[in-house]
């Protein structure tokens, strides 16, 4: 296998808990990228979370965005392969969300967007207010979400967290029991909403349509359950350390923990 691209998932994975990346990792993704590799950020962020990693790590090529619900490029400013949610799945949905009494952010071709503020919330202004004003999202708070529905072009995804994980565990089943839309977990305590099909390893499959970079010739980083997709469809699947072990399983190597250069010693091992 000749490796040509590295696909990286961000929290937890490119990211360390304080949703930075490590400088021993910026400086080796420099050294593969002056050799050609491609480095593809894929995640289940909007596009507008992504960029100010994708402005510091200098990149080129497109994101895959919300768990692969579309790609994005920031040159041309467009998204493509996009398969949002319609409006009237949007609405039933919305309906599910307020009788299970679950936090939702809504995802929009625009903005996130949110009605009630919540503790990871909070914890991602403070990074965002930690930025460059030139690099900062922008995610709103908005009076109701029926209205945000009815006025987007594109509704990617909701982004359904709780603390109540029995109450989020029986809302993605009865979501999931509709048929159309699919829960991708990306932690025990939050579940994404997006049209069924929309995954990470999909959405990596129609970047490397796009590319002309075969699946075979990507080495994939991840950590998280909504990882597992891309980790068994790429030639070679990576879990870090501080997976769940089901995550590590599905992996055909596990290294070190975000907080720590791991990514840069393997990826130094494997590029350089």
């Amino acid at each position: 296998m000749t490796n040509q691209a590295v696909a990286f998932d961000m929290d937890g994975t490119l990211l360390n808990n304080q949703r930075q990346i490590l400088p021993e990792t910026i400086a080796v993704i420099e050294k593969i990228k002056a050799k050609g590799i491609k480095v593809v950020l894929v995640t289940g962020r909007h596009h507008s979370v992504i960029y100010p990693y994708y402005y510091q790590l200098g990149l080129d090529a497109p994101v895959v965005c919300c768990n692969g619900t579309y790609l994005y490029d920031f040159k041309q400013q467009q998204a493509f392969y996009a398969n949002p949610i319609d409006k009237p799945q949007a609405t039933s949905l919305l309906k599910q969300v307020n009788e299970f009494g679950i936090h939702t952010l809504i995802y929009t071709d625009s903005m996130m967007c949110y009605e009630v503020l919540d503790d990871h919330l909070q914890g991602l202004f403070g990074w965002i207010d930690s930025l460059p004003t030139f690099l900062r999202p922008k995610i709103y708070q908005v009076d109701s979400f029926q209205d945000v529905i009815e006025q987007s072009s594109a509704i990617y995804k909701f982004a359904t967290s709780s603390h109540d994980i029995p109450a989020l565990k029986a809302f993605s089943v009865a979501v999931e029991a509709r048929g159309d839309l699919e829960c991708e977990w990306s932690w025990i305590n939050r579940a994404d909403v997006a049209l069924k099909g929309n995954t990470k390893g999909n959405g990596l499959e129609k970047w490397s349509k796009l590319t002309g970079i075969p699946l075979a010739n990507m080495v994939a980083f991840g950590d998280s359950y909504n990882d597992i997709s891309m980790l068994e469809r790429c030639g070679l699947g990576i879990a870090m350390g501080n997976a769940d072990v089901a995550v590590q399983q599905k992996a055909d190597r596990v290294i070190g923990h975000n907080n720590e250069p791991s990514l840069a010693t393997v990826l130094t091992e494997l590029f350089l």
